[in-house]
């Protein structure tokens, strides 16, 4: 019993730990070339394949719950030499959408957003990042403050999965009552060897 107490301590700190760092960072939005997609309410973002009307490319588009500032996010794998071109670009029309574009360098399957990166907008503001994380499962977190593309007045952030998978809302929540009921088994397996 001192186990799962002692257990259960360690579990509410480090909860409180990421509660703390999560709010402190503002509200998250996850989302990956893939159309998944994790907003700070814990629901998923609507999607679709649009054309942009800057680039007249159609791309996957996320439906943002705010305008945003118009502008474009330049993603640069790590260790890349500048100048050279992006992996991916996010674009922010002000409009309540956001483009995902990415290189189609790596071959079929193609993903929603391989599509290749049209030219940065030249007459909005421009941002570069430099991804982080292994090649398969690097992205970029990026706070979009000073009237910079996607800022907006949520305070939401945003974190863009380059090469992988955004959680999806469900699978974190299964994840969570997975949890719960392993916890809530043992104890009844405890108390009925006790018992």
């Amino acid at each position: 019993m001192k186990q799962l107490t002692r257990f259960l301590l360690v579990l509410t700190f480090a909860s409180a730990i990421v509660a703390t760092t999560a709010s402190s960072q503002g509200a998250a939005i996850t989302v990956d070339e893939l159309g998944n997609s994790i907003m700070y309410n814990g629901t998923a973002m609507p999607w679709s394949i649009q054309t942009e009307p800057f680039s007249g490319m159609a791309t996957l588009t996320y439906q943002l719950p705010f305008p945003g500032v118009r502008g474009d996010v330049l993603l640069f794998e790590p260790n890349t030499p500048v100048p050279s071109p992006p992996s991916d670009l996010i674009r922010f029309d002000g409009n309540f959408n956001m483009y995902f574009f990415s290189d189609n360098l790596d071959g079929p399957p193609f993903d929603p957003a391989d599509v290749g990166i049209p030219a940065p907008n030249a007459a909005a503001p421009v941002v570069s990042l430099f991804e982080s994380g292994p090649e398969g499962n690097n992205g970029a977190y990026y706070n979009p403050t000073g009237g910079n593309p996607g800022d907006n007045s949520f305070g939401a952030d945003y974190f863009f999965v380059s090469d992988g998978v955004a959680p999806e809302p469900t699978t974190l929540a299964l994840a969570g009552l997975s949890g719960l009921l392993l916890i809530r088994r043992r104890r009844s397996q405890r108390i009925a060897i006790s018992g």
